[in-house]
Protein backbone atom coordinates (compact mmCIF):
# COMPACT_ATOMS: atom_id res chain seq x y z
CA UNK A 1 0.00 0.00 0.00
CA UNK A 2 2.68 2.50 -1.07
CA UNK A 3 2.07 5.64 -3.08
CA UNK A 4 3.27 5.74 -6.71
CA UNK A 5 5.89 8.37 -5.84
CA UNK A 6 7.44 6.05 -3.24
CA UNK A 7 7.74 3.19 -5.76
CA UNK A 8 8.73 5.11 -8.91
CA UNK A 9 12.43 5.04 -9.89
CA UNK A 10 13.54 7.97 -12.03
CA UNK A 11 15.71 7.41 -15.11
CA UNK A 12 19.39 8.28 -14.87
CA UNK A 13 19.61 9.27 -18.56
CA UNK A 14 19.31 13.04 -19.07
CA UNK A 15 16.57 14.40 -21.31
CA UNK A 16 17.80 17.13 -23.70
CA UNK A 17 15.76 20.32 -23.69
CA UNK A 18 16.44 20.92 -27.41
CA UNK A 19 17.22 18.49 -30.18
CA UNK A 20 20.67 18.99 -31.73
CA UNK A 21 20.99 20.84 -35.04
CA UNK A 22 20.82 18.62 -38.14
CA UNK A 23 22.54 19.45 -41.45
CA UNK A 24 20.90 18.11 -44.60
CA UNK A 25 22.90 16.99 -47.64
CA UNK A 26 23.82 19.63 -50.20
CA UNK A 27 21.38 18.03 -52.69
CA UNK A 28 18.40 18.80 -50.46
CA UNK A 29 16.35 21.98 -50.39
CA UNK A 30 15.58 22.90 -46.80
CA UNK A 31 12.12 24.30 -46.01
CA UNK A 32 10.47 25.25 -42.74
CA UNK A 33 7.13 23.70 -41.80
CA UNK A 34 4.59 26.42 -41.01
CA UNK A 35 2.26 26.60 -38.00
CA UNK A 36 -0.49 24.81 -39.91
CA UNK A 37 1.80 21.83 -40.69
CA UNK A 38 2.44 22.59 -44.37
CA UNK A 39 5.40 23.70 -46.46
CA UNK A 40 5.17 26.54 -48.94
CA UNK A 41 6.22 25.54 -52.43
CA UNK A 42 7.17 28.08 -55.13
CA UNK A 43 5.77 31.04 -53.11
CA UNK A 44 2.18 30.15 -53.96
CA UNK A 45 1.39 26.47 -53.41
CA UNK A 46 1.07 24.51 -50.17
CA UNK A 47 1.88 20.86 -49.41
CA UNK A 48 0.49 19.53 -46.14
CA UNK A 49 2.87 17.33 -44.10
CA UNK A 50 1.76 17.07 -40.46
CA UNK A 51 1.14 19.46 -37.61
CA UNK A 52 3.62 17.50 -35.48
CA UNK A 53 6.48 19.05 -37.48
CA UNK A 54 5.42 22.70 -37.18
CA UNK A 55 8.41 24.98 -36.79
CA UNK A 56 10.85 22.23 -37.84
CA UNK A 57 12.95 22.10 -41.00
CA UNK A 58 12.50 19.38 -43.63
CA UNK A 59 14.70 18.49 -46.60
CA UNK A 60 13.31 17.78 -50.04
CA UNK A 61 15.10 16.02 -52.88
CA UNK A 62 14.07 15.98 -56.54
CA UNK A 63 13.68 12.62 -58.26
CA UNK A 64 12.72 14.00 -61.68
CA UNK A 65 9.51 14.70 -63.62
CA UNK A 66 8.23 16.90 -60.81
CA UNK A 67 8.41 14.19 -58.12
CA UNK A 68 9.98 15.23 -54.79
CA UNK A 69 10.97 13.14 -51.74
CA UNK A 70 10.48 14.73 -48.31
CA UNK A 71 12.70 13.92 -45.31
CA UNK A 72 12.75 14.97 -41.68
CA UNK A 73 16.34 14.41 -40.60
CA UNK A 74 17.04 10.81 -41.71
CA UNK A 75 13.37 9.76 -41.80
CA UNK A 76 11.65 9.52 -45.18
CA UNK A 77 8.16 11.07 -44.94
CA UNK A 78 6.77 10.63 -48.45
CA UNK A 79 6.49 11.98 -51.98
CA UNK A 80 4.65 14.86 -53.61
CA UNK A 81 4.11 15.63 -57.27
CA UNK A 82 4.85 19.22 -58.23
CA UNK A 83 2.67 18.93 -61.35
CA UNK A 84 -0.47 18.26 -59.27
CA UNK A 85 -0.04 21.49 -57.30
CA UNK A 86 -1.45 23.61 -60.09
CA UNK A 87 -4.92 22.11 -59.65
CA UNK A 88 -6.53 24.38 -57.06
CA UNK A 89 -9.51 22.09 -56.40
CA UNK A 90 -7.49 19.38 -54.65
CA UNK A 91 -5.50 19.45 -51.43
CA UNK A 92 -1.97 18.14 -51.75
CA UNK A 93 -0.67 15.79 -49.08
CA UNK A 94 2.33 13.52 -48.99
CA UNK A 95 1.99 10.08 -50.51
CA UNK A 96 3.92 7.05 -49.33
CA UNK A 97 3.86 5.27 -52.69
CA UNK A 98 3.73 6.47 -56.27
CA UNK A 99 1.83 3.56 -57.80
Amino acid sequence: MKTPAAVHDFAARPFPEKTPHFDYDSGHKVLKVTQNGAIRWRFYYWVYLTSALKGKYVGIEELGNGIWKVFYRNVFLGFFNENELRNKKTNIRLETNLV
